[in-house]
C-alpha cells in the first residue's frame, strides 16, 4: 500500500469519525432543543399562574380593606350609642362597683339592676373566690 492510500484511508476515517461525531452532537442538539422547548412552555404557564395568584392577591387586599373600613365604621357606631344608650352606662358603673367589691343587693338599688342582672355581673365581674 502507498502513501497516498494510507492518507487516504486515514482521511476516510477521520471523516467517518467526524460525521459520527457531528450526528451525536446534532442529535444532542435536537434533544437540548425540545428540553428547551417544554422549559419554556413550564416557565409560561407559572408566569400565568403567578399573574393569576397577583389578580387574586389584590383583589383580596381590597376586599379586606373595605371590610376593615366597615368594622372600623361599625365600632365608631357602637361607641356611639354606647355613649348616648343609658342601659350601657348602667352596666358599666355596675362592673366598676363590682371590682371595688360592691354586692347584688348594693348594685340592685344604685344601677337599679334586677337582682339576677347584678348576680350575673358580678359573677362575671367579680373576683373569683377561692
Amino acid at each position: 500500500m502507498d502513501d497516498f492510500s494510507i492518507l487516504t484511508l486515514i482521511g476516510m476515517v477521520i471523516v467517518a469519525l467526524l460525521a459520527c461525531a457531528l450526528a451525536v452532537i446534532a442529535k444532542k442538539q435536537q434533544h437540548l432543543r425540545q428540553t428547551l422547548i417544554h422549559s419554556q412552555a413550564r416557565i409560561d404557564a407559572l408566569q400565568a399562574e403567578l399573574n393569576a395568584l397577583y389578580s387574586g392577591a389584590a383583589g383580596v387586599g381590597s376586599h379586606l380593606a373595605k371590610i376593615e373600613a366597615q368594622v372600623n365604621a361599625l365600632s365608631d357606631r357602637q361607641e356611639q350609642q354606647d355613649v348616648r344608650d343609658p342601659t350601657t352606662q348602667n352596666y358599666n358603673l355596675a362592673i366598676d362597683l363590682v371590682h371595688q367589691g360592691v354586692g347584688v343587693e348594693e348594685l340592685m338599688r344604685q344601677c337599679g339592676l334586677l337582682h339576677e342582672e347584678a348576680e350575673l355581673l358580678v359573677r362575671l365581674h367579680g373576683s373569683p373566690s377561692l
